[in-house]
């Protein structure tokens, strides 16, 4: 409740202030408008009286032309007319000089400077000069260009008293005026010092004496210029405005125009007593208001307070006998608590009974996987926990198998998550067709299954089980009207003790499993602790790739392709090379296995096709054109959904034309998804590209599918380049691979050839393409432009080798 008045009390006076501050600046505001518009209307008027002057004399002259027929002529009607002015136009001295600034005329025989320079400056600008100066009295001074007959210019220059100027601006603002002053004239002298000009005044000296004497000292002649002071003298208030008249740097002379604003004074002031008692008496109101309400809830609230609690403590009883009677005709939010609150005990004495059973409900779903049914991974570290204890109590052996199925990523990527879903339910179910009933099976994430076996009598029982797993499996799992061909990995371990943890336990299946994989999939491997040693390099190696793809470790070395019935250059295989900064050379058949199945692969072969357009870009560049580049595709890169429109950025940015690089895949590229590379195979020969199988015979070791394959050239291995000297099945095998590859309209290379006896057998066989250590060894990229000019004769390769 103080809370509330207190707040209640700041708002109000806040607003109160705020209210009273916009009030006093809109008072504010009104007279800097009043002192504005005095300030104008000083210099409208003044304005107009020098126009009017100057018209006149212009006015008379011209029309009595003889006047100006030369200089003694305007001296003599001037020194006639001078009375008349003087009575009429309050002209008080009259000054006439000739282009040479020579006096013709004047009143008196005392000519002021400021009368000689205004008189200058009209002969410099040949235009009137109008000023208010200040001396012992202020007047307007004004000088006109005079021109006679003959073409001489005269200046004219009068000085009139300021009595005319004064009465207009009393009539059009109905303030009192008076001039005033400074003393010393010092602009931060106080007001109240400033001394009256006599007699130009339109308000009583001894009335404006006394006015001037009220005006604190601390009051400037600088803050009234800016905006005017305001004077409270009992029930009078007056705005005191203070104009600048006199033109002179000196600021000495000003006008004092003095407003009665008594009424406006007083009616400001009745409204801000006004909005002060109302808002005490809102204040007061608000307060008392709230107290009454405040009373009743807070005798509510009390017993809500009370109530609540038994809740808490299940005491449905005395909860339900602690009510408050509401009002039927006054409900307001605490009748709703207590609605809500009462409802709220209803439904906890009716939850109470159901949430062993939820408990329950969400346990089994905490340790199940909900796709395929089978124990997830919590229930897997449950189950293995109790079975590692109970190996206290019997000798057998507990063995966990983990299952992971190859390239299961190709389906997701290819088919959707969805297809993927079904595939791993129907492998669920044929894993647990294969097993027994006191056996357990357990998805442990994505496409991995972990079996446990504990009832065997031999770690042999398991391998059968392994291998029964990886025949079953190379069948095809039916989605649909899809048919999909995969393999799986196995990894075995066993426990004998109680030295191994769960987490031991999976770990070392894990890297098994990752052994089988290494060894081509397909497989089973049993955990030895060899496996660790190469998991940890493994990991090595896959942390080491982040930093090589970042730091640019990775090179090519660039290996000859000639022509083998003439001899001649026709491009380059590019080899990927690894300098480490701190192990050197590292093999390709060290990282590029971990390396396939990873995000980085894809990065590096994006890196590699890069690269081959910019090496083919620097060749032309020193004259070697028409040459092409041979770049591997792994399988992850030609599966990955933006190959396509990566290969249509890199023609965009290059010069070079698709024809000049030559993407290979290996077998086990191709057959992986037969229907999806066809596809994307077919795209990127629209865009120009040319493909060759790389290592062929090592794979599939089938011709059967090449006529359905856009594929251009076929790469012999160099295991049966190598055997041809030796022996005489190789040397068939690579004869009529030539020839049938031949018939089917496409090239072949030899790779690995590394003596003149196998080149002279090849060309004998009519092979297209050769490479190997015989012609050339890789070449790093800096070294080959360098070698290049030594190493071609009119477009035929020599032999002289460049080591690396």
């Amino acid at each position: 409740m103080s809370l509330l008045i207190g707040f209640l009390l700041i708002a109000s006076s806040l607003l109160t202030i705020v209210w009273i501050d916009k009030n006093d600046q809109d008072y504010l505001r009104q007279h800097q408008a009043l002192h504005d518009r005095d300030l104008n209307q000083m210099h409208l008027i003044r304005e107009m009286l020098s126009n009017r002057l100057e018209l006149w004399f212009e006015s008379f002259i011209h029309l009595q032309q003889r006047i100006t027929d030369n200089s003694e002529a305007t001296r003599d009607f001037i020194s006639e007319e001078f009375d008349y002015l003087q009575l009429n136009w309050q002209i008080n001295n009259l000054w006439l000089f000739d282009s040479q600034q020579q006096v013709i005329y004047a009143n008196h025989q005392y000519i002021p400077d400021y009368v000689k320079d205004g008189a200058a400056q009209t002969l410099k600008n040949q235009s009137s000069v109008s000023q208010i100066r200040c001396v012992q009295s202020c007047f307007q001074l004004i000088s006109m260009p005079i021109l006679s007959t003959n073409g001489d210019l005269m200046v004219l220059t009068a000085s009139a008293s300021l009595l005319e100027m004064m009465a207009a601006l009393n009539r059009s603002t109905s303030a009192e005026l008076a001039l005033v002053v400074s003393p010393l004239g010092i602009k931060g002298a106080s007001l109240r010092d400033a001394q009256i000009q006599a007699p130009i005044s339109y308000i009583k000296r001894q009335n404006l004496d006394a006015l001037l004497k009220l005006i604190p000292q601390s009051i400037t002649l600088n803050m009234v210029l800016d905006k005017g002071y305001r004077l409270v003298i009992n029930e009078q208030a007056y705005l005191i405005n203070l104009l600048p008249v006199d033109d002179d740097i000196t600021d000495t002379a000003y006008l004092l125009a003095v407003h009665d604003i008594s009424e406006e004074w007083a009616s400001h002031e009745s409204y801000q007593f006004g909005v002060i008692t109302i808002s005490a008496i809102v204040v007061a109101l608000c307060a008392l208001t709230f107290f009454l309400m405040a009373e009743r809830l807070r005798r509510r609230l009390l017993i809500l307070a009370k109530r609540l609690p038994l809740l808490a403590q299940k005491k449905y009883d005395e909860f339900n006998d602690m009510k408050f009677k509401h009002s039927l005709m006054f409900l307001d939010e605490i009748d709703e608590v207590q609605r809500s609150t009462n409802l709220l005990g209803e439904q906890l004495e009716a939850m109470d009974g159901k949430i062993e059973q939820n408990t329950r409900e969400l346990e089994n779903i905490a340790m199940y996987d909900r796709l395929t049914g089978l124990p997830n991974r919590n229930m897997l570290n449950f189950i293995l926990r109790k079975k590692i204890a109970a190996l206290a109590r019997t000798p057998k052996p507990l063995v966990v198998i983990l299952l992971d199925f190859d390239n299961f990523r190709k389906i997701n990527d290819s088919y959707g998550h969805g297809v993927g879903d079904e595939f791993l339910m129907v492998a669920a179910q044929r894993l647990r067709s294969s097993l027994r009933e006191s056996d357990v099976i357990s998805r442990f994430g994505g496409d991995e299954f972990v079996i446990v076996l504990q009832e065997v009598d031999d770690v042999s029982n398991a391998i059968t089980l392994a291998e029964k797993l990886v025949i079953k499996f190379r069948e095809p799992v039916e989605i649909g009207a899809q048919r999909f061909y995969t393999s799986v990995s196995l990894g075995i371990t066993t426990c004998e003790g109680q030295n191994l943890t769960v987490d031991d336990l999976v770990r070392q299946a894990d890297i098994a499993m990752y052994a089988a994989k290494d060894a081509g999939g397909d497989r089973y491997s049993m955990f030895n602790e060899g496996m660790s040693t190469k998991v940890m390099r493994r990991i090595e190696i896959e942390h080491d790739v982040r930093d090589a793809l970042l730091d640019e470790q990775f090179k090519f070395a660039l290996q000859a392709q000639i022509e083998i019935s003439t001899g001649k250059l026709i491009g380059f295989e590019a080899l990927i090379r690894w300098l480490h900064p701190k192990n050197g050379y590292i093999m390709p058949d060290e990282f590029i296995p971990i390396m396939e199945n990873s995000e980085s692969m894809i990065t590096l072969g994006y890196w590699g096709i890069k690269r081959a357009f910019k090496i083919l870009a620097h060749l032309e560049s020193l004259g070697f054109s028409g040459y092409r580049v041979a770049v591997n595709l792994s399988a992850s890169q030609f599966l990955d959904p933006n190959l396509i429109n990566f290969m249509r950025e890199q023609l965009a940015q290059s010069e070079q034309g698709a024809e000049q690089v030559e993407l290979e895949l290996t077998e086990r590229t191709v057959v992986a998804d037969i229907e999806q590379t066809l596809r994307k195979m077919h795209e990127l020969k629209e865009l120009g590209f040319t493909f060759s199988i790389d290592d062929f015979g090592t794979g599939y070791s089938s011709l059967a599918y090449l006529s359905q394959l856009p594929v251009d050239i076929i790469k012999i291995d160099r295991s049966f380049i190598a055997g041809m000297s030796g022996n005489s099945a190789d040397k068939q095998i690579v004869k009529s691979t030539v020839a049938m590859v031949r018939k089917l309209g496409m090239k072949v290379v030899a790779e690995g050839v590394e003596t003149a006896e196998q080149l002279s057998m090849l060309k004998e066989m009519r092979c297209d393409v050769a490479q190997g250590y015989y012609i050339s060894k890789p070449i790093f990229e800096d070294d080959l432009y360098q070698a290049l000019p030594t190493k071609l004769d009119d477009g035929v390769w020599n032999k002289l080798d460049l080591q690396f």
